[in-house]
């Protein structure tokens, strides 16, 4: 095995290490947030900051493995313009749906 592909291994084992532990930190910030939200508190802003933490790890995947980060300006822009009208939309689906919920309980 040549110095450049040992080279090339250990960058990818050590981006491999470094992918885990922002995955395990961002994994337990989520589970701590979880196990901290009140339970009288509305149920909408649990689902959206695990909405948004779910699309943190999801783009720094993308980011890194699909390299991503490398690639031209338009490129991430034509992924990111998408998945914000997404994001938008089921944090709009969800707050309806909560209230149609709450209509129907009320009745």
């Amino acid at each position: 095995m040549s110095h450049d592909a040992n080279a090339h291994s250990n960058d990818m084992v050590k981006t491999i290490w470094r992918t885990f532990w922002i995955m395990l930190i961002v994994t337990i910030i989520e589970i701590v947030g979880a196990l901290i939200y009140p339970p009288t508190a509305p149920r909408l802003i649990l689902n959206i900051f695990f909405i948004v933490m779910s699309l943190l790890k999801a783009f720094y995947i993308v980011g890194v493995f699909m390299h991503l980060k490398f690639e031209m300006k338009h490129l991430i822009i034509t992924i990111l313009v998408p998945t914000i009208f997404l994001l938008y939309a089921v944090v709009i689906l969800l707050a309806e749906g909560q209230s149609w919920l709450n209509m129907q309980l009320s009745q």
